[in-house]
């Protein structure tokens, strides 16, 4: 039975929870210790994950916790290559240290994805070309305030048990106007700079960038749709309003309840969208780590990459509305 009892530890190795082998072969302590350290530092990484991908940048920040969990499965087989003298444990308890080995992943990820961290897919076109139809997405949960320019995610006004993605525009207290499309913020326009004429998932239109507070994002204007015009609105003191990057083609802070109130509150906000952690669109040959704080084209834009950078190196020293920016300045 011994020489049996190994294959089975290494063969559970290969497809089982850290540790599992360790515990086959009658080293619990040993199998509990190494299930115990890859979980703490899955945790860790968990909560450490939106300022360690702030910091390296998302796609160096999924490889190094990929590539830290492999070193634990390394190095946790080379261990149970390193016992010599096999101890029998009850069949019962293999099973309930392979149940908990699967269970304690989940019960992290339900954990991470409470307090910290969550994920959400795409369902529409309505922020292309920043996020894909389809493209799934990590939003960070934060107490903090939405700030000019950033994509949030957030509970529909209109439909609760819809989850929305949307670019904030408008903070308390601003007003908002929309006239062909293009925001103004008590008045004052945000300022832009055009890529040229593109075609975006079938449609043809124009692709701008935008810059408002910290943020510069991609902007496309579909020419085939009558660009909306909307406001003055107003947002709340616990809101704030939101347009898509597809902005001929969202329905947003100037369609919600026929025009009269396109608030997303407080409330309702679910996260501050970090990156795309999974890309399935076969306009980008890009999949995973895409930053959402910085333009970045799909593939199929590709040709207007040199127009891009010439906007980013262009980009106004004036990107906040001047009431903002004469507050802040106090």
């Amino acid at each position: 039975m011994a020489p049996l009892r190994r294959v089975a530890a290494i063969v559970l190795s290969f497809f089982g929870p850290p540790g599992i082998g360790q515990f086959v072969l009658g080293r619990r302590l040993r199998g509990i210790v190494w299930l115990a350290v890859p979980m703490l530092a899955l945790l860790v990484f968990g909560f450490a994950f939106p300022s360690l991908g702030a910091a390296i940048g998302w796609t160096k920040a999924l490889g190094a916790v990929s590539f830290a969990m492999l070193i634990a499965w390394m190095a946790s087989f080379i261990d149970l290559l390193q016992i010599r003298d096999e101890l029998e444990t009850p069949v019962w308890q293999i099973l309930a240290f392979g149940v908990a080995g699967f269970a304690l992943p989940l019960a992290i990820s339900v954990v991470v994805r409470a307090a910290v961290l969550d994920s959400f897919v795409i369902p529409t076109s309505s922020m292309e070309p920043t996020v894909l139809v389809g493209d799934h997405i990590f939003a960070g949960k934060s107490s903090r305030a939405p700030r000019y320019g950033e994509v949030v995610v957030f509970e529909s006004p209109e439909h609760a048990d819809q989850l929305l993605v949307k670019r904030v525009i408008a903070l308390p207290g601003d007003s908002l106007e929309v006239r062909n499309g293009h925001p103004f913020i008590d008045g004052w326009v945000v300022p832009s700079c055009a890529l040229g004429t593109v075609t975006l998932g079938g449609s043809t239109g124009a692709l701008e960038v935008e810059f408002l507070g910290d943020a510069s994002y991609l902007v496309f204007y579909d020419s085939t749709p009558t660009p909306m015009h909307a406001g003055p609105l107003y947002a709340a003191k616990d809101g704030v309003l939101v347009l898509g990057d597809n902005r001929n083609n969202s329905a947003d802070s100037r369609s919600w309840f026929a025009g009269r109130d396109g608030n997303v509150h407080t409330s309702a906000l679910r996260g501050h969208a970090l990156f795309v952690w999974a890309r399935t669109s076969p306009d980008d040959d890009a999949h995973f780590g895409i930053d959402l704080s910085t333009p970045i084209l799909p593939t199929a834009l590709a040709a207007v990459r040199p127009e891009l950078a010439k906007c980013l190196a262009s980009r106004p020293s004036e990107t906040t509305p001047s009431a903002h920016a004469t507050a802040s300045a106090r």
